[in-house]
């Protein structure tokens, strides 16, 4: 029998562009994790899980292909796929695990989260407490699906004007305000942007404090992976192939008094376009520098004597009394 695993499934579409789930699955010896048109409309948001329907407390064996069909409403075309996962890597990356920051105790990935972007792109996920690692990518093709071939739960697909509806008429709440006017303004997003959320630089973290001790950095990035570094990691801090980061936030301690900064957004063309500037054959610093009255924070990329800031990143600082 083959080592068994509490893990459920997910879809995750980015916000601009929303997927419609026909059907899927999951597939491991023993075990079928379905996926169909109850999942209804995703786009939470390029790797943030949507909705589970969970089966964490029935161990199961490690999925070994991944089978999908979506309707992509930006693009009104269904996408179709099935590919071979590797068990072995995903197998692996379960029994190596990471240590929950929060409860300092070994931990592993509990959630797959299927990534549908346009143009028949497929990402997988492996998710858990803070930690968000890619593990295959693949391309769906286009493909015909009719009324008349469809199942009775997902005729809906094929209503005159659906896709029109989901995308222009606010009371289907498809889109957030900021996404709907963002779409108005810049239009949507280019399909091959995707794949550049997908290059990695070799970078790793520095925060400069005048004084206290520096204690975490957690990060998510825009090819949707997550890491937290603390403890024995914070310490080696090493440079380490990465995708750009989207999200960043740390915590220091000075006397009875701890602070946290949260980087909530950076500006993607700024951050992007410094990054490329530097290039991926430099070792690139992430600099956070905290000011000695612990008040303000600025950041720059830095490889060498090359040093740029980062000016347009939205930062929020915090103080708590411990």
């Amino acid at each position: 029998m083959p080592e068994t695993y509490s893990w459920t499934g997910t879809v995750s579409a980015p916000q601009e562009y929303p997927m419609e789930v026909y059907r899927g699955a999951l597939v491991a010896e023993g075990f079928t994790y379905g996926f169909d048109a109850i999942w209804g409309t995703q786009n939470t948001g390029w790797g943030s899980p949507g909705g589970t329907m969970t089966t964490a407390l029935e161990k199961k064996a490690v999925p070994y292909q991944l089978e999908f069909t979506w309707y992509s409403l930006v693009e009104r075309t269904f996408y179709s796929g099935q590919w071979n996962l590797d068990p072995l890597k995903i197998k692996s990356l379960l029994d190596e695990g990471f240590v929950d920051q929060d409860t300092h105790k070994k931990d592993t990935y509990s959630t797959f989260i299927v990534g549908l972007a346009p143009q028949g792109r497929v990402v997988l996920w492996m998710s858990g407490a803070g930690n968000q690692k890619e593990v295959g990518v693949f391309q769906a093709q286009a493909t015909t699906l009719t009324k008349e071939s469809a199942y009775s739960n997902a005729q809906y697909m094929f209503k005159d004007g659906y896709a029109d509806r989901m995308l222009n008429d606010p009371s289907y709440k498809t889109f957030s305000a900021d996404i709907r006017q963002k779409i108005a303004t810049q239009g949507y997003p280019p399909a091959n942007i995707y794949d550049t959320y997908r290059e990695k630089y070799s970078w790793k973290p520095v925060v400069v404090l005048q004084q206290g001790e520096w204690l975490d950095f957690g990060f998510s990035a825009y090819n949707g992976e997550q890491e937290n570094l603390f403890g024995k990691a914070l310490l080696d801090n090493h440079y380490v192939k990465r995708a750009i980061p989207t999200f960043c936030g740390f915590y220091w301690r000075n006397g009875n008094s701890r602070y946290g900064v949260w980087i909530d957004a950076f500006d993607e063309k700024e951050i992007f376009d410094v990054f490329q500037k530097l290039g991926k054959q430099k070792d690139i610093d992430l600099l956070v520098k905290v000011d000695a009255q612990n008040t303000r924070v600025s950041l720059a990329l830095r490889a060498g004597a090359q040093e740029f800031p980062i000016g347009k990143a939205k930062v929020r600082l915090s103080r708590k009394i411990e």
